[in-house]
Order: C-alpha cells, then structure tokens, then sequence
C-alpha cells in the first residue's frame, strides 16, 4: 500500500505526526541531562544549592585535568618512540 492514508481523506496526515514529533521532542529536551554547554543548578524547590554548584564545577575540571593527562600519557608513551 504505498498511497496509504488516513480516514479515507486521499492525502497523509502528516500534520498530526508532526505535532507528535514536536510534543515529543520538548518533552524529551525538558526531561534530558545537559551534558555540555550552560547549565544551571537544580531550582525545583526554589532554593540554591551551593554544593551542588561547586560539586559539579570541581567535577568538571578534574574530568578536563584527567583527559589531558591521559591524551599527554598516550602520545609520550605510544606514538613518541
């Protein structure tokens, strides 16, 4: 059935899927973890949370200090004879 419709109506509802699509792709961008880029801290209850700042912060920079230093360690020892 390549001309499949729906309802009879002699055209494709692609508006409907469409609206789909969208609603589906908010809410998958509301819900989902920011990885890279600005994010902000968790405000659900109104309330700043320091530590959850500085948490992530830190954590951010020892991931960059510990990629460096594995890119460093690779080539000085693998691609460096």
């Amino acid at each position: 059935m390549a001309g499949s419709t729906k309802h009879g109506s002699g055209r494709p509802d692609h508006e409907q899927s469409a609206r789909n699509a969208r609603r589906d792709l908010a809410r998958m961008d509301e819900q989902s973890e920011k990885i890279l880029g600005a994010s902000t801290p968790d405000t659900r209850d109104g309330e700043y949370d320091w530590a959850e700042v500085w948490g992530s912060r830190i954590g951010r920079t020892l991931g960059v200090l510990f990629a460096a230093y594995l890119v460093y360690y690779l080539i000085t020892h693998f691609f460096a004879r």
